[in-house]
């Protein structure tokens, strides 16, 4: 079975999304370019802000992605003759390697070691803690051989024990020469958040797979217990007294009420996808396709816009008129998308109900209608992609998106774990300083967009290499 070139798609835009706004410049643009309840200019946690904006879709549009892809792999494992035993030892595995992925970059990013011995002044340029960016670097490159797929049993055990022989090498040195001792709770909060979701929706799948009415049980559990934590705060209690915080969260599991609907969105992919092996549903064409499926994500940024300016009459007046005339045509011309298109609606509909039930949609603290309504406009981008993918499929658009989303950990990390540390020694950070000029903010938007791209294309083609990270 090929992969499903949209959900790519649609991972590599949510890791642009992640990559890019850590880049842009801080605190100098409109609000709506940063996080809803971390507003410019000093950036300061206010969780009574209601709203959200771009920046707050593109992590719950990852962990989307997640759950989409679960059917997929779980089910792949089933068919092929893996036993209970084997699976739930591979997923135990790949949640302890991505909380090590989390603690490792955590420990060799130089803003964290922040003391380095070797300081240069070149060209009116100071670079403080030269070493400590080529720590960094090092760092990055003992990731490949510890995570990257390697099929030949001899040469992944060579591979991944000189990996781990690295990687300890480095953390001894940043120990004795600089002084930084290891920490289990010094990691990467937003790695650490998708190995716990992952953990608890590969399981929360497994045991309901044959049974889309448990699965629905199960979050209305999930939804209890969000309950629960938000007015006892039951979550933080349980992570002060369990000293687990360094490897679980409970405040994280909230996000289940995202990713299980998402494993439903990906049931009715894989079982399509297993019966025709390819997605013709689109491919007859018809005056419907483009306006269609360029305006459910253009009904996505509605949302978006509306929930941030808080027009709420003209937000709660167009959204059921908007989905039922979407329900009318997609059942006409495009039948196959409606038992998704039926989750997603349902999802936006919950989430409007519940948004000012609980004091205004909000990523932090998370709100279930945050959770429902970005899931819904996951799923509308999610066929957006589909269509692209589907109308320009060699376009240089998809094969970046796709390369780089088929390959995430690589994507995430790239930027400001190589490229970063790169400019710095090299001194190209120069000529990338110098294309932000004091006071032209937007011009340093453009400056983040085209590192992100460059880095982007760089995962993509490195993806086309066949060399991919997997925890």
């Amino acid at each position: 079975m090929k992969r499903l070139a949209a959900l790519d798609v649609l991972r590599g835009v949510s890791i642009f999304g992640m990559v890019f706004s850590a880049h842009i410049p801080y605190g100098v643009l409109p609000a709506w370019m940063y996080h809803g309840q971390t507003p410019p200019p000093t950036h300061v946690y206010n969780p009574s802000i209601q709203g959200i904006t771009w920046v707050d879709l593109v992590l719950p549009i990852f962990i989307f992605c997640m759950g989409v892809s679960i059917p997929f792999a779980l089910n792949k494992r089933i068919e092929s003759g893996d036993k209970i035993p084997k699976i739930s030892f591979d997923v135990v595995e790949r949640y302890l390697m991505l909380v090590v992925f989390a603690i490792f970059i955590a420990h060799i990013q130089p803003s964290a070691i922040s003391n380095g011995f070797l300081n240069f002044n070149f060209l009116g340029h100071e670079a403080k803690g030269y070493d400590l960016n080529i720590i960094c670097i090092i760092g990055f490159l003992l990731l490949f051989p510890i995570y990257t797929i390697i099929r030949d049993p001899k040469r992944k055990k060579i591979a991944r024990t000189t990996g781990w022989i690295g990687v300890i090498v480095l953390l001894i040195v940043l120990r004795f020469v600089y002084g930084f001792e290891f920490s289990l709770h010094r990691r990467n909060i937003i790695i650490l958040l998708l190995a716990n979701v992952y953990l608890f929706g590969t399981l929360t799948w497994y045991i309901t797979r044959k049974s889309t009415i448990n699965r629905l049980i199960l979050l209305c559990i999930w939804a209890a217990i969000q309950i629960t934590c938000k007015y006892t705060h039951f979550d933080e209690q349980l992570n002060q007294l369990s000293g687990l915080s360094w490897i679980f969260i409970f405040r994280m599991t909230h996000y289940m009420l995202l990713l299980i609907p998402a494993t439903l969105v990906g049931d009715i992919f894989y079982k399509r996808m297993k019966l025709s092996n390819n997605n013709d549903h689109l491919l007859h064409d018809n005056k419907w396709k483009n306006i269609i499926f360029s305006t459910l994500a253009l009904f996505g940024i509605w949302l978006v816009i509306a929930l941030y300016n808080r027009w709420s009459i003209a937000l709660y007046i167009s959204t059921p008129i908007l989905l039922a005339g979407y329900y009318l045509l997609i059942k006409k011309y495009f039948p196959s998308f409606i038992p998704v298109f039926k989750i997603a609606a349902v999802m936006i509909i919950i989430g409007l109900i519940l948004e000012p039930v609980e004091g205004g949609i909000k990523k932090d603290p998370v709100t279930a209608s945050y959770l429902f309504i970005t899931g819904g406009i996951s799923i509308f981008l999610l066929y957006f992609f589909e269509f692209i993918c589907q109308s320009y499929s060699e376009s240089k658009f998809v094969n970046l998106f796709s390369g780089a989303g088929s390959n995430p950990l690589m994507a995430y990390v790239a930027t400001t774990w190589f490229i970063i540390p790169l400019m710095n020694i090299s001194f190209l950070v120069i000529p990338y300083n110098f294309l932000y000029p004091a006071g032209y903010h937007w011009l340093g938007v453009i400056r983040a967009l085209i590192l992100v791209l460059f880095v982007m294309s760089m995962v993509a083609w490195v993806s086309q290499k066949k060399i991919v990270w997997r925890a």
